[in-house]
């Protein structure tokens, strides 16, 4: 399609004119940002904004570059992985935890060879973690030039992507109970919590920044319930939940703290909406609750557009990069393979023990032979992530592995004198449509070799286009719908245009680097898009 100029033609005749008579001096913008903000919008697809008018996105695809292939770019495409993968600019085999699972092999946490869901971990761990890796977070770009500042509704995503950079650190704490320490007065309210919180936080039970977690808004019966105020704004003006309290609190940061040089954002309620209700199936056939995926997708671009007001506002818009990408998409399952009852989410994800958190005690039928074969613990969602018992039938495994609905591939975990790598020891692409069969056979070798280290599942099973054995709506296995995510600059020297040359989240971070004309300290997986921008 043509591009249409943004400007009438009397506009620009004027603008020549003016020029011509020496009356307008034209002043050369910077070309090199001082600081930067990365909003990370969870579980957004890259279809959306085609889908659904959103006004702020559009305004910055106009003033800025959009990456039209941009995609996650590794496995397995979730929350947990994906934030600590942005700001590294290393893939998930070269990171503290590799998957929604961790096998701490090293005994860092304590005995070797447990397991643990760091979506549990809190920032303290996760930072003892993430301390033993050689790394160049984004934030080292800007050290001893300005404070960082990570904010979300996720304390997980919110504390990977912050990790052992951050400066401040605000996320939600959980339902406080009704013996906490605030009180009866407190019960089913979260409040801020986090690394720096100004003086007077989280302040009394109810005030400013705290969120009603009760209201249900027709949603009790979902298999993934909603969480009230945490997910979604409510009707209270002055004290708005959801993506606006993310961005409420981040303004507040940002005016408390105007030294500040880098601000991570992450909005997680399209997220949740998305995992009760199908993701984007619920825009064409909306849910029976009073939430609905349009109006949390509108809400996500309010937010953005609140933050382009804020920096112009602030004379901040000509020196601030600002980047927009999500941590991964998501699809609509028309097969799934959950448990259908109200708040079974936990157990359709995870099955097996963990030293930090409770799972479901019964395994789901389909499940249970593998258990009998010797599967320690499983993570379920558009992919399965099988993590085997020390003596585990391997054979056996696969070949149950290999039956169950919508697997199209299975690989096996082998180790070599240079590493680890996954090989396929079942596949049948025959069950997947022919565009998402042509992906899968030009991005699955590429994605699971992202993955393959020691703390990697043993066995790991791609599903096709239609199946999810987590969330009616869910991620983190190597579909199209999955992979596909938005990823745009706008500021100081980025050109207006779009770019068809493919960009993943592992390039983010080698990318800020080369834009602010610094050199990463550490090795990167990723590669710099700056001469697709150029």
């Amino acid at each position: 399609m043509r591009a249409r100029s943004l400007y009438p033609a009397t506009f620009l005749l004027a603008v020549a004119w003016l020029s011509a008579t020496g009356c307008a001096r034209p002043v050369k913008p910077p070309t090199r940002p001082k600081r930067a903000v990365i909003v990370v919008l969870d579980m957004f697809r890259a279809d959306y904004p085609g889908r659904l008018r959103l006004p702020a996105l559009e305004a910055l695809a106009r003033r800025g570059t959009v990456f039209e292939n941009a995609h996650v770019g590794h496995l397995p495409a979730t929350t947990v992985v994906s934030h600590q993968v942005l700001p590294r600019g290393l893939f998930p085999r070269n990171l503290a935890w590799s998957d929604d699972l961790y096998r701490d092999r090293e005994g860092l946490l304590g005995e070797p060879g447990r397991l643990y869901d760091p979506g549990e971990f809190d920032l303290t761990r996760m930072r003892t973690l993430l301390s033993k890796l050689d790394t160049a977070h984004v934030a080292r770009i800007f050290a001893g030039r300005g404070r960082f500042l990570a904010v979300g509704q996720k304390d997980y995503a919110v504390n990977a992507m912050a990790g052992e950079a951050a400066d401040l650190v605000v996320t939600l704490s959980g339902t406080q109970k009704s013996d906490g320490p605030h009180g009866p007065d407190a019960a089913g309210w979260v409040h801020p919590v986090g690394l720096g919180l100004p003086t007077g936080w989280p302040g009394k039970p109810r005030s400013r920044f705290w969120l009603d977690t009760r209201p249900a808004y027709g949603t009790e019966d979902a298999v993934y319930r909603l969480g009230g105020h945490r997910t979604v704004a409510g009707p209270d003006p002055d004290r708005p939940g959801g993506d606006a309290w993310v961005m409420d609190v981040a303004f507040h940061l940002l005016e408390r703290h105007p030294d500040w040089s880098l601000a991570m954002i992450t909005l997680g309620a399209v997220d949740r909406v998305g995992h009760m209700y199908g993701a984007d199936r619920d825009l064409d056939h909306p849910n029976g609750s009073q939430v609905h995926m349009r109006d949390l997708l509108l809400a996500a671009d309010a937010q953005v557009g609140r933050l382009v007001d804020f920096l112009r506002r602030r004379g901040l818009q000509d020196e601030t990069l600002l980047v927009i990408t999500a941590d991964h998409a998501g699809m609509g399952a028309t097969r799934w393979h959950g448990m259908d009852r109200p708040g079974a989410s936990s157990g359709n994800w995870i099955w097996g023990r963990l030293e930090n958190a409770e799972t479901e005690a019964a395994i789901r039928a389909p499940l249970l032979p593998l258990a009998e074969a010797g599967l320690e613990a499983i993570y379920s969602d558009t992919a399965l992530r099988l993590y085997l018992k020390p003596d585990a039938d391997l054979s056996r495994i696969v070949e149950l592995t290999s039956a169950l609905p919508g697997v199209v591939l299975v690989a096996a975990k082998r180790e070599t004198p240079g590493g680890y790598f996954y090989e396929p020891v079942f596949s049948k692409p025959e069950g997947l449509g022919a565009r998402e069969r042509a992906w899968f056979e030009a991005m699955t070798p590429g994605l699971l070799a992202t993955w393959a280290c020691g703390r990697a599942p043993e066995v790991v099973a791609l599903l096709d286009e239609h199946t999810s054995w987590g969330q009616p709506g869910d991620h983190g296995g190597a579909q199209e719908a999955v992979q596909r995510i938005p990823m745009m600059f706008a500021g100081p020297g980025i050109p207006v245009r779009r770019v068809s040359a493919q960009a993943r989240l592992v390039d983010l971070a080698p990318t800020l680097w080369a834009l602010f004309g610094r050199t990463p300290p550490a090795r990167m997986d990723g590669v710099s898009l700056v001469p697709s921008l150029r």
